[in-house]
């Protein structure tokens, strides 16, 4: 077994979190890989809970800093008149009662909670037997509340950590969620107008939602939507070129425009999507996230396109996090630095939140991030 290793190097340095976190963006070596938290306090609040108890932590701030996160996450909320209506369903988060276990979210979308009380699952769509996507009114951006966190968030730390802005389920995902899955799915083959309708809306709110979280400071804007499963794609590549890449593109190049240039963006889908990659670098895509090594070798990823893209994740919440020991884990997140993180390019993290235990040992997630800012490349 070999030990977490401080290696010796010219510069020994340590990079305040900003510093090093631009330099593994822009391909040069940090002291260290930065890390990051794959939304375990957004997603999974049970997981999240147990490890703020294993730290001993007095709230989300406490553990972020000690779990030696190098960004802040900013996030679009509910408006102030949606709360009025909602309670809060641990470990979900706020939405609006329809039942003790379906809940409704500003959207109008329902989701049920499933028997293990871990999950939910989507049980109605708005817009299931709507014939125009226009009948259907999105969500207003200018309302009270709406971003009031992430303005709050952004005056806190921007200026010690690197910013992030959720934009995730961009266009595909929240399209069938509106949708239906298998409804949506057939649009694509035989309803092309309202396909289009929907997509161009969806767009345009991105873009304007987009252009709020540069205003307010994002270093970085997360886009995504999962196109693939771990046996290949949900849909044919020639469909996704037809309809999600032509808008991914326009959206992407109005926040570097908005941005001048300044923001990065990062791109998240689970599942097996190698045929898409090197289109998503074409049209700006500069970190893919998560690099599920179940299906797409980090390795293989950073050796076709490690001079372009940036590995976000490669810690596995299917096999390593759950399965392994906590030295195998620490072996796991040494070879993954070594081979993928000597020349930037690298932010470790799980490869989506984890189950909360008995599900995933915490002090499996421990490891990994302790490793992680001990192994030093400089």
């Amino acid at each position: 077994m070999e030990s977490i290793q401080f290696h010796p190097g010219l510069n020994k340095m340590t990079l305040s979190h900003r510093e090093r976190v631009f330099k593994a963006l822009n391909h040069e070596t940090p002291d260290r890989v930065p890390i990051d938290d794959a939304w375990m306090s957004y997603v999974r609040m049970d997981t999240w809970d147990a490890l703020k108890k294993y730290l001993n932590a007095k709230d989300d701030e406490d553990a972020r800093r000690n779990l030696g996160f190098d960004f802040r996450y900013l996030t679009i909320d509910l408006s102030d008149e949606f709360k009025k209506q909602t309670k809060f369903y641990y470990p979900f988060g706020l939405f609006k009662p329809v039942t003790e276990d379906i809940f409704e979210d500003e959207w109008g979308i329902r989701m049920q909670i499933t028997s293990s009380k871990l999950h939910w699952r989507y049980v109605y769509h708005p817009l299931a037997n709507v014939e125009d996507p226009d009948e259907y009114e999105f969500p207003k951006l200018d309302v009270p509340g709406r971003f009031d966190n992430a303005i709050k968030t952004a005056k806190l730390y921007k200026d010690k950590y690197v910013l992030q802005a959720f934009l995730h389920q961009t266009l595909f995902e929240f399209a069938w969620a509106l949708r239906g899955f298998t409804k949506f799915l057939h649009d694509l083959y035989v309803n092309e107008k309202f396909v289009n309708k929907l997509l161009d809306k969806l767009l345009k709110y991105r873009i304007e939602t987009g252009k709020r979280y540069i205003e307010i400071g994002a270093d970085i804007i997360q886009l995504g939507d999962d196109f693939g499963t771990q046996r290949g794609m949900v849909i044919p590549p020639s469909l996704w070129r037809k309809y999600f890449k032509p808008r991914m593109k326009i959206l992407i190049h109005e926040l570097k425009r908005y941005s001048r240039n300044s923001v990065y963006i990062f791109y998240h889908s689970d599942g097996d999507i190698k045929p898409i990659i090197p289109e998503l670098i074409e049209i700006g895509v500069q970190i893919l996230n998560p690099i599920q090594p179940e299906c797409m070798d980090p390795v293989e990823i950073k050796r076709k396109y490690g001079d372009k893209l940036v590995l976000h994740g490669t810690i596995s919440v299917q096999t390593t996090l759950p399965f392994s020991t906590v030295k195998d884990v620490e072996r796991e997140v040494i070879s993954i630095i070594k081979k993928c993180g000597r020349d930037g390019g690298l932010v470790i993290a799980p490869t989506h939140a984890p189950q909360p235990p008995p599900y995933t040992p915490v002090e499996n997630i421990i490891k990994m991030y302790e490793v992680a800012r001990k192994y030093k490349l400089l």
